[in-house]
């Protein structure tokens, strides 16, 4: 005999009033979860993109954070870099100047490269990211720093040569001949000049300041008068000095000497006075001779001018083609 099989299951539902087939229940709220669950999940990407779109994550937000504490850690890092770098600069044109004149010989080796010799080696810094730009600005900065710790241990043992040769250096003629000069009195420096009269060349052996009739003329170190010459229509009154070591200075064109030869003179006194001989305009020249050959005097006003001062001082006295004698 054929089996019958077994009939639907029905339950009665209270809020149709009606017997429902409790095998197809089933299926449709299995159906509803599953509508229900991609129905959530889509929902949520598109949140989170919509979020994504308009607000930070938590990583991203640090990440943002992070790097604008690093742009500013790069900016103060750079600050300290350029001023370091000044001092350095600075440091080093008046530790050559001093060398130079007062010793003698070189000084150590620069430790510093001018901007125009390092800007090529920075042509990559576009690729790098601001993380690494601040290790790289932090490295450079200990770096300058430790350079800089060299340039100072520099100073302290030049400080300590120093002292040792401060009895020296009061001979060595350091400082302008003339009081408050200002840098558009400077004329010609020593080489080939053209003569105010004959309108030719001339080998120009010192630097001239035009000032007015009467401006006092100090000694640019301590030493002894040599002598004292009177040409009244030529070089005018000119006196010698002799400093030691080889050094001697000479100042020409003055209406008189306040010294007498043989005198004891220290560096900033009074010597004479410049005065107005009617060849040319009235002007002190002044020359400059070690160990009887001609010395350019600019090299030799460290203790008064600073480094701008001095290449300004250079640039004028180079810039004039005629002396005034």
């Amino acid at each position: 005999m054929n089996k019958l099989k077994s009939p639907n299951k029905f339950r009665f539902n209270p809020e149709t009033l009606r017997y429902e087939d409790v095998g197809k229940s089933i299926r449709r709220t299995v159906r509803r979860i599953i509508v229900f669950l991609v129905s959530s999940f889509v929902i949520a990407i598109v949140y989170y993109i919509v979020y994504s779109l308009f607000f930070d994550t938590y990583s991203e937000y640090s990440i943002k954070r992070e790097n604008k504490i690093l742009a500013e850690h790069l900016t103060e890092i750079n600050e300290q870099y350029k001023k370091l770098h000044e001092v350095i600069l600075d440091i080093s044109k008046r530790d050559t100047n001093i060398y130079s004149v007062i010793f003698e010989t070189k000084p150590l080796d620069d430790i510093f490269v001018t901007e125009e010799q390092s800007s090529t080696k920075y042509e990559f810094l576009h690729t790098k990211t601001i993380k690494e730009l601040a290790l790289l600005a932090k490295d450079k900065t200990e770096t300058l720093t430790d350079k800089l710790r060299v340039q100072s241990e520099n100073v302290n043992n030049f400080k300590n040569l120093l002292s040792l040769k401060q009895v020296e250096i009061e001979y060595i003629p350091a400082i302008v001949p003339i009081k408050n000069l200002h840098i558009n009195a400077v004329g010609a420096s020593i080489g080939d000049k053209i003569n105010p009269i004959h309108k030719s060349l001339h080998g120009h052996k010192g630097i001239d300041f035009a000032v007015p009739v009467g401006s006092e003329v100090i000694a640019t170190a301590s030493g002894t008068v040599k002598d004292i010459i009177t040409r009244k229509f030529s070089t005018g009154t000119e006196i010698i000095i002799d400093h030691g070591n080889d050094y001697e200075t000479r100042y020409l064109y003055l209406n008189e000497a306040l010294v007498k030869k043989g005198a004891q003179v220290s560096r900033g006194d009074v010597i004479g006075k410049v005065g107005n001989i009617g060849v040319t305009v009235p002007h002190l020249h002044y020359e400059l001779r070690i160990g009887g050959k001609i010395a350019d005097p600019l090299n030799y006003f460290f203790m008064e001018l600073s480094p701008k001062d001095a290449i300004l001082f250079a640039k004028t006295s180079q810039s004039k083609g005629q002396s005034l004698d």
